[in-house]
């Protein structure tokens, strides 16, 4: 086997880990919070669809785009596209960052539709990204902002969204994020480091 051979066969491999333990993730959060049965089966199903989309979808050396992360997620959502704004630079991701950002847009999106911004006619989303730059360091600013929404009946306790945003960002990609069910709407900040320019993927 040549050494570029070993090399895609090693990424492959670190690939599949990730993915693993992402499923493992989910699947010990749902464990200790199952409720009935068919209900905890589609949000099982919807959240590996989330790390298939990513992880399936063919990533080019330049990276997976994030933008279309999010409207895939949208479309699949069957979002109109009056009930939200999207708006951000071009940023394409590499297979770690990509694969929990669409699980992180997933949790937004579906909470949206069963409380939020996509149930209710008046209500609406915008979803913005940058780049930012400090001290020669590269990172990504990304907002999920919900307005005009009525929050009776969502989730008071933390789910596996906010564990998504506020633990295994900062654990896996060295971030930060911030999850907040205010009385307009959610609002879920992320920040997290990109790579300096002239590297392959975002």
């Amino acid at each position: 086997m040549e050494p570029s051979e070993f090399r895609e066969v090693a990424a492959l491999n670190q690939r599949i880990r990730r993915v693993l333990s992402a499923f493992r993730t989910v699947a010990s959060h749902m464990g200790a919070h199952a409720g009935k049965s068919g209900e905890a089966a589609l949000h099982l199903s919807g959240r590996i669809g989330a790390i298939g989309r990513a992880v399936l979808v063919p990533v080019s050396f330049d990276g997976m785009d994030l933008e279309l992360l999010v409207r895939d997620e949208l479309l699949l959502q069957a979002a109109a596209s009056q009930q939200y704004m999207i708006g951000g630079p071009e940023v394409r991701l590499a297979p770690k960052p990509a694969e929990l950002m669409s699980l992180v847009i997933h949790e937004l999106a579906t909470n949206a539709v069963k409380y939020g911004a996509l149930c209710q006619p008046r209500a609406r989303i915008s979803i913005l990204w940058k780049i930012g730059y400090d001290s020669g360091t590269r990172s990504l600013h990304f907002e999920w902002s919900e307005s005009g929404v009525r929050m009776a009946g969502a989730p008071l306790a933390p789910g596996f969204g906010s564990l998504l945003v506020e633990r295994l960002i900062a654990r896996e990609l060295q971030g930060e994020g911030k999850m907040a069910f205010l009385p307009d709407g959610v609002c879920c900040t992320i920040e997290i480091p990109l790579p300096n320019r002239g590297h392959r993927h975002e």
